[in-house]
This record gives C-alpha cells, sequence and structure tokens, in this order.
C-alpha cells in the first residue's frame, strides 16, 4: 500500500513538472515569436543603412578614380606647356646657329626694359639642352598616345594639333642640328706620319712609277694592311667625343619610329627602293665629263622616311665629296706645276701622269670611305640595338629602319665612288684619247693620233686597270654595309657602282688598245708620204718599240681586257682569252705590214735607187726592231726591258732581213759584170813596146770605165743612205765588199800591171783595192 502510493506521488509530481514545463515552454514560443518579430523589425531598418553605405563607398572610389583621371588628364594638357620651353630653347639655339653660318647674325642694341627681347638672347646649346629636348620628345609621344585613346574628349583635337606642333619643330630642330654637327666635324681622314727608316728610299706618290705602285699595293695586299699602305692620308674619326654623344641621344630619340607620332608604317617607304638591286649595267654616264659626277643617280636626294637619317645621309656627304674633291684638285695643281717644271723632257709623260694620279685618286677615295664608315659605326650603328623601355621589355628595331641605315651609309660613299669614276673615265677621254664619252658612237668625233700618243694612253689605260684591278675588291667590301633584317641581301648602289667602275675601266682601256693598233696601221704623222730620203729607221718603228715596252708591265691588266672584252685581235672571252703576247703580235704584224707599205712607196723613185732605198728602210726597221724587242743579243741596252721570246718574232723578222739584205746586195752584183778576165790570145802589145795595142787595151779600158762608172753611181746613190747602228752599218759594210771586192782586187792586181792606156792609166786605175775599202767605210755613215 505505501508502495503504490509512493509510485502516484511520484506519478503525480512528474505530471506537475510536465504541466509546468508545458507551460514554460509556451512562453519560451512566444518570446521567441517576438523575437523573430523584433529581428525582423531591425532587419527592415539596417538593411537601407548598408546599401547607402555601399553605394558611399563606391562613390568614393569612384570620386577617387576622377580625381587621378583628372590629375593625368590636367600633366597631359600640361605637356605642351611643361615640355615646349626645352624644344623651344633647342629650336632658338639651332636657328641662330643657321643664322650664323649663312652671316645672318646682327649683334643689335637690346632693349633692358622689353620683356619681348627674352628670346632673342643669345643660346648657347650645351649636351643637357639636347637631353632635355629628347626627353620632352619622349614625353610629347606618350602624351600623343594618351590622346589618342581618348578621341571623344572635346579638347582632344586641339591638344593634338598642339603636341604635333611642338613635336615637328623638335624633329626638325634635331636633324639640322646633327646635320651641323656632322659637317663641321670634318673629313674623316688625316695626314700620315711620315716616319722615315733608315736605308728605306721610298718614292714619292706624286713621282712613283707605275712597278712601284704595283708592287706597293701587292705587298700591302699580301700583308693584310691595305688602308696602311695606300694613299697618303689615313682614317680618322673627326666627331668628338660630346658631340658623338649628342648624335646619339637624337637618333635614340628619333630612331625606329621616334621622328613621327602616327604608327610605325607596315609598308617600306618608297625612297627606299632605288638604293638596291640595280643592275650594273645601267650605270651610265649621265652627267657632263669634269663635272664632279658620272651618274645622276647618286645626285638624287636622299629620303628614307627617316628625317634624322636623310640628315645624317646628306651632311656626311657633303664632307666625303669635297674631301675626294679637293684631293683631285690639290693632284691636278701639282701635275700642272710638274708639266710646267719639266715642260719639254721627254721623262715626262703627261697621259702617265694622270693615270699616276687618278690611281692616288681611287686610293684617297678607299681612305675616305673607310673613314665614313669609321663614323656611321660611332655615330649610326648603336641606334641599330634593341632598344629597352621603361617597362624593361626590349623594343624591336623596324627593318625599314634598318634598311635606310644601310642606305644612308651608301648613299655617303656612293657620291665618293661616283666622283672617282669621273676622275677615271676623265683621265681617258682628255689624256686617253679615247675621243668621246662612253656610250656615244665610235664613229663619231673621229680623229687621228700618233702612235706616241696612242701608246701614252694605252699604257695611261692599264695603269689606272692596273690600279682598279687591285683595289676594286677592297673598295667594294669597304662600301659594303648589310641591312640585319633578315631578308636577302641585295647589293646597294654604292657596291653597284664598284662594279661598274671596273666594267667602263675595262671598256675604256679596250678602247685606247684599238687606237694604238689603230694608228700604227694608219701611221698618220709619219705616214707614208712622209718617208726619210736616207732610208733611216722609221719614227713608226721607234714609236712601237716604245708602245711594247710601255704595255709590257701590264700583263694582269690585259688580262682583265682580254677575258671580257672581244678585241679585234683575240675574239675569245673568259678563260680561253689571249695573253698579251698576242696583243704584242698583233703590234707587231700591223708594223711590219705599215712598214711594207712606207717601202712600196720608195720603189716609185725611177732606177735602182728606189728599190735599193726600199731595201734599205727595210733593214734599218727589221733590224732595229730584232735588236730592241729580241732576244738578248748583246750585252748592252737595260737587261730589264722587255723581249720578246718567241718563235715567231725571231723568224719573222730575220727571214725579212735577210731577204731585203739579200735584196739590196744584188743592187752590188752588177759591178761584177765588168770584172770578166781577158783571155790571154785576145792580149796584143805594140811592137817594140810593152804597151798593149788601141784594141787590146779597149778591152781592159771598158772593163775599168765600166766598174768605175758603175761604182761611182751606185757610191753616190746609196751614199745617201743611213745606217744609224754601228753594228748593221759595219755588218753592211762587209758584206758589199765580199760582193765585189775580192773579184775586183784579183782583177785590179792582174791587170794593173799590164800598160793599156799610154796616157790615162791613172784615172782607169784610180779606185784601189784600199781605196774602195776607204770609201765603203764611209758608207751609211748620218750626215751630221
Amino acid at each position: 500500500m505505501g508502495a503504490a502510493s509512493e509510485s502516484q506521488r511520484r506519478i503525480d509530481a512528474l505530471e506537475s513538472a510536465l504541466g509546468k514545463m508545458k507551460t514554460s515552454t509556451g512562453a519560451a514560443c512566444v518570446y521567441c515569436d517576438q523575437l523573430t518579430r523584433r529581428a525582423r523589425q531591425l532587419d527592415s531598418l539596417t538593411s537601407p543603412a548598408s546599401d547607402a553605405s555601399s553605394m558611399l563607398s563606391k562613390a568614393s572610389n569612384n570620386l577617387g578614380a576622377t580625381l587621378l583621371l583628372m590629375k593625368d588628364a590636367k600633366e597631359k594638357f600640361d605637356t605642351v606647356r611643361d615640355c615646349e620651353p626645352a624644344i623651344e630653347r633647342l629650336h632658338r639655339g639651332v636657328v641662330q646657329l643657321q643664322n650664323l653660318k649663312a652671316g645672318k647674325a646682327k649683334n643689335n642694341r637690346r632693349n633692358p626694359f622689353d620683356d619681348k627681347d627674352a628670346d632673342n638672347k643669345p643660346v648657347t646649346l650645351t649636351e643637357q639642352d639636347v637631353y632635355a629636348a629628347a626627353d620632352s620628345m619622349e614625353i610629347i609621344r606618350d602624351a600623343y598616345e594618351y590622346f589618342i585613346e581618348r578621341k571623344h574628349w572635346r579638347s582632344t583635337g586641339s591638344a593634338l594639333r598642339s603636341l604635333e606642333r611642338v613635336h615637328q619643330m623638335g624633329v626638325s630642330s634635331m636633324c639640322i642640328l646633327s646635320s651641323f654637327h656632322l659637317i663641321d666635324s670634318g673629313q674623316a681622314v688625316k695626314l700620315k706620319r711620315v716616319v722615315k727608316q733608315e736605308g728605306a728610299a721610298k718614292a714619292r706618290a706624286a713621282m712613283e712609277t707605275a712597278q712601284q705602285t704595283r708592287d706597293r699595293l701587292s705587298a700591302a695586299l699580301q700583308n693584310r694592311d691595305l688602308l696602311r699602305s695606300i694613299g697618303e692620308f689615313e682614317e680618322y674619326q673627326p666627331v668628338e667625343a660630346r658631340l658623338v654623344r649628342e648624335l646619339r641621344g637624337i637618333l635614340e630619340c628619333l630612331g625606329n619610329n621616334g621622328h613621327q607620332l602616327v604608327p610605325a608604317p607596315k609598308n617600306e617607304p618608297p625612297g627606299l627602293a632605288h638604293h638596291f638591286g640595280m643592275q650594273a649595267n645601267r650605270v651610265v654616264r649621265t652627267e657632263k665629263v669634269g663635272s664632279g659626277g658620272y651618274t645622276n643617280i647618286v645626285q638624287r636626294p636622299l629620303k628614307t622616311g627617316f628625317p634624322q637619317i636623310d640628315a645624317y645621309g646628306e651632311a656626311r656627304k657633303n664632307v666625303a665629296f669635297a674631301s675626294i674633291d679637293h684631293y683631285y684638285k690639290r693632284t691636278k695643281q701639282e701635275r700642272k706645276r710638274n708639266l710646267e717644271k719639266f715642260s719639254g723632257s721627254a721623262a715626262m709623260d703627261v697621259a702617265d701622269a694622270a693615270a699616276r694620279d687618278a690611281v692616288r685618286c681611287l686610293e684617297h677615295a678607299m681612305v675616305v670611305v673607310a673613314g665614313e664608315k669609321n663614323v656611321y659605326r660611332t655615330v649610326v650603328t648603336p641606334s641599330l640595338t634593341k632598344m629597352s623601355d621603361e617597362d624593361g621589355g626590349n623594343e624591336e628595331i623596324s627593318p625599314f629602319y634598318r634598311k635606310a641605315c644601310a642606305a644612308s651609309y651608301s648613299y655617303v660613299v656612293a657620291s665618293v665612288v661616283d666622283k672617282t669614276m669621273d676622275i677615271i673615265e676623265t683621265v681617258f677621254l682628255k689624256e686617253g684619247l679615247i675621243g668621246h664619252a662612253s656610250g656615244t658612237k665610235s664613229g663619231e668625233n673621229a680623229v687621228q693620233l700618233s702612235v706616241r700618243d696612242t701608246a701614252s694612253a694605252a699604257a695611261a689605260g692599264l695603269r689606272m686597270l692596273d690600279g682598279v684591278r687591285m683595289l676594286g675588291p677592297s673598295l667594294a667590301k669597304l662600301c659594303d654595309m648589310p641591312i640585319g633584317d633578315g631578308t636577302e641581301e641585295q647589293p646597294s648602289i654604292a657596291s653597284i657602282l664598284c662594279i661598274a667602275i671596273h666594267r667602263t675601266t675595262v671598256k675604256n682601256t679596250a678602247r685606247t688598245l684599238e687606237n694604238l693598233a689603230k694608228a700604227i696601221q694608219e701611221d698618220p704623222i709619219k705616214g707614208s708620204a712622209n718617208r726619210a730620203k736616207d732610208a733611216r729607221v722609221a719614227n713608226l718603228t721607234c714609236d712601237v718599240v716604245r708602245s711594247v715596252r710601255n704595255v709590257s708591265h701590264y700583263e694582269s691588266a690585259y688580262k682583265s681586257v682580254s677575258k671580257r672584252r672581244q678585241l679585234p685581235w683575240d675574239p675569245n672571252m673568259g678563260e680561253e682569252a689571249g695573253e698579251l703576247e698576242s696583243f704584242i703580235r698583233f703590234l707587231v704584224m700591223r708594223l711590219v705590214n705599215s712598214l711594207k707599205g712606207k717601202a712600196l712607196n720608195y720603189t716609185k723613185h725611177p732606177g735602182d735607187l728606189g728599190q735599193a732605198r726600199s731595201s734599205m728602210f727595210m733593214m734599218n726597221n727589221s733590224f732595229y726592231l730584232r735588236d730592241e724587242l729580241g732576244p738578248h743579243a748583246h750585252n748592252y741596252g737595260n737587261p730589264n726591258d722587255y723581249r720578246i721570246e718567241s718563235s715567231w718574232f725571231v723568224d719573222k723578222v730575220n727571214k725579212l732581213f735577210e731577204s731585203e739584205k739579200n735584196k739590196y746586195l744584188g743592187h752590188w752584183e752588177v759591178l761584177n759584170a765588168h770584172l770578166t778576165s781577158v783571155e790571154h790570145d785576145e792580149l796584143e802589145y805594140q811592137k817594140n813596146d810593152n804597151i798593149l795595142s788601141l784594141d787590146s787595151g779597149r778591152l781592159i779600158k771598158g772593163r775599168f770605165s765600166g766598174f768605175n762608172e758603175d761604182f761611182e753611181r751606185i757610191y753616190d746613190e746609196h751614199k745617201e743612205l743611213a745606217v744609224v747602228d754601228p753594228r748593221l752599218r759595219g755588218l753592211l759594210q762587209k758584206e758589199v765588199a765580199e760582193v765585189f771586192l775580192p773579184l775586183y782586187r784579183n782583177f785590179f792586181e792582174r791587170y794593173s800591171k799590164i800598160r793599156f792606156s799610154k796616157k790615162h792609166q791613172s784615172e782607169y786605175t784610180k779606185y784601189s783595192p784600199y781605196k774602195i775599202e776607204e770609201l765603203l767605210s764611209e758608207l751609211y755613215v748620218e750626215a751630221e
């Protein structure tokens, strides 16, 4: 019972507790609902404030960005105002330099109270002024790009125009200033320092012979120090260090596409096209001879599309051309003084002196080109390296800019090569006597030329070709400047002119050789009508010997002609072309034919005298020719003189000499017809006397008188003939004596002892063998 009541009590307590819990739970739910309603009410109150706060934050950010944009825009709008003073100062300095060089500078009195005169103050430009202007140009380019991206702004148009104006003023001022620096720096050559070496006898360049020039150049080519061995000048860097820095700063500022504000062009500028890829056969003379230029190709203004490069090219072209032009004028004046000093001297060959000076000008041109290459590498080449920008990257160099730089160098050195071409061809046309400029027809303005003059002209042409042949490849290498744009390299105008200078020299040299051969054939001055009465050696023969010796030193130069030109005596070209000896053989054969024509004119004289003169003339000339050009047969004369060792020459001349000698000796054989013996049974003496009878005496008288008459006639006629060479004279005197003197001696000794005349025996026997020998020893002696 007690246990049941306890359980009931616990159940009641539990129910009471559950009731209280239910009541508490209900109250708690009510409170939760109230809290939920209050939270919702609070949330509805805080959301607008949060949105407002977010909007305020965004507005604050937009305001900050707007302030930055306005500040940046203000800076860009102020670019002209900030940068123009530096560029304006550079511009005023350049204008004052222009006026000073033009002679327009005036020192007017300045009003100290007038601020307008402040802009007219003298401006002394410094290196820092150039750098400040370059920095201003960079800022202007950045500002221009900034406004290009914001074309919708109202003020963008006026801002762009102002930036373009200031930028163009800066570009123009920098280009003009760089031109002044490059021109004022002067020539890129200087006189060599001559160091006298003990025991070394060095010929002056102005008096150097062709062989000395060839030896010097050959040694220099072998030792690979050509530039040290040529000319009287050496290459030199004329631009001062400060100016180099300024020029580099200008090219770095304007380099690549810095000279313009618009984007870099995608197509090559049209002005670059004609600087590369031209054919050498298109180079022809277009300028007047001696005008200072050869072709108008190099006279075109340089327009590469990069004004700073154009300024460099035009400036250095003027300097380089003046360098070669002044040197040419100096050598010309020097040659003129030497001609006046040595006028009348046989040793002074006008054509050879002109050719020597032309080669000197070619050497000087090489030095000038080497100096200009040094200037180019110092000033322009640094602008061809990749430029780093502020972001740490490297800006690629435009291929058009690389090509423009190479074109400007070609433009500079092409003027030097062009002037050299004009100098060389001027020598060909004047001293070389080719008669007309290249490109005209060969029949126009034809003039008769002497052998001596054409020989000097041919030797002069070969001498110039020898210099071009040896120096041409090195000059072409100096004129070459690789573009480096990754494309196939095309030859520049300067390189083409180097090829053309060799081609035109070969052509003109061939013409001088043809003129020499033609002059020998026609012999215009000492022709057939002007033959000497004494049949001595013709001036033509002496001139031909001199001609052969003049051209004999230029085997390599002649080979350059024969390999590239078809010649009348050698139609083959290339490796099959003939050597110099083929030309000499042609000259000798032309001479022989001309001599035969002159000898034939002697035969027009009536009687045997004409034939005798003809034979004597051919003997004199063939002996002289064999003696001067044949193999050494005696120990006199210059051992270094050219000799024809080939058998054709000896056979031809010997055969000609022997044939004419036999013809000549035949004129003396007529004397033997009088030296026949009288039969003993035909001799009858008078009675009681040792004197022959009248009829028998007449037999001997007739023989003596006939011999005396013919001997006197022949002797008097042949005494007019002259043999200058004592060896030939002695040979002829001996062989003439051998024709009749042995027979006459026997005849005289036999019949002079017989009295065949009572009163005039001595008249018939007046020519004793001893007397005949005396008379023959006086034969062929040149009259005083």
